[in-house]
């Protein structure tokens, strides 16, 4: 949320997630529940009781924004950020985990305890700060309940629906090589989950590192794609490869270059 409005920028923002892929959204300027993809519509009713959720917590997180400025002393003519962030997570052994934070222009305040159940400062100025949001503005044991219970509900409810986004894709691979050639490009994309290890390696046995730093950035069908760059010079008789590490593969995919 932001502490006050801006041209072009959202005030109020949800965004809903299944380990990392985004299938759900909420904003001040649609005020809607809105699933991201077609398999969901068909949960209908159940994004309509989502949006009356959020429309009530729209309303709380403004004033939990307003009570942490006040008492931080922040003033309302410099644009501030909030966010809070929470999380339930459902083992395989059917155990659960939780996770809440709640946060100001990207630094960390309050974090959920949920060994001790109630909510602790992240920094020695949050102290008074969350003494007095547990007080007035948080109930630990509901957010405990809510988190374990309805949280993992809803992550069940939609997992049948997106399954198909949240199998392990195998990584597909191109390469290229700047008109000089003296740059090599590797570009390793539609892989899911998200964390992969590209790297270049001369003659087999060599890493060459990397000037560029290659992002792992989102596609719109769930998956992800990266590009990994090196300088080289030309050298009669060396080879060059792409080395690819990815949970979806059994071992390292290795995919040489050409001359």
């Amino acid at each position: 949320m932001l502490s006050t409005p801006q041209p072009g920028l959202l005030q109020y923002s949800i965004a809903a997630y299944v380990d990392d892929v985004r299938y759900g959204r909420y904003n001040s300027d649609t005020r809607r529940c809105e699933p991201l993809y077609p398999s969901l519509n068909v949960l209908s009713k159940h994004f309509d009781i989502q949006t009356k959720n959020a429309r009530d917590t729209e309303s709380t997180q403004k004033a939990r924004m307003n009570f942490i400025m006040d008492l931080l002393n922040k003033t309302h003519d410099i644009n501030h950020v909030y966010q809070t962030k929470a999380a339930c997570v459902l083992h395989e052994d059917g155990t659960v985990d939780v996770y809440q934070e709640v946060a100001l222009d990207g630094k960390q305040l309050i974090v959920f305890d949920k060994d001790l159940v109630e909510f602790v400062p992240a920094t020695q100025e949050a102290v008074l700060l969350t003494q007095l949001w547990t007080k007035h503005y948080a109930n630990a044991k509901k957010d405990k309940l809510f988190l374990e219970n309805e949280c993992t509900q809803h992550l069940k409810l939609y997992i049948p629906y997106i399954k198909s986004y949240l199998d392990k894709k195998v990584p597909r691979v191109k390469m290229s090589n700047s008109e000089s050639g003296t740059k090599l490009h590797c570009r390793v994309y539609g892989f899911y989950p998200r964390d992969v290890v590209v790297k270049w390696i001369k003659n087999g046995r060599d890493e060459i590192h990397s000037e560029e730093a290659a992002q792992i950035l989102p596609n719109p069908d769930g998956t992800y794609q990266i590009r990994v760059s090196v300088g080289v010079t030309p050298e009669g008789g060396a080879t060059y490869s792409c080395h690819i590490d990815h949970s979806s593969l059994e071992k390292t995919l290795v995919v040489p270059f050409g001359e």
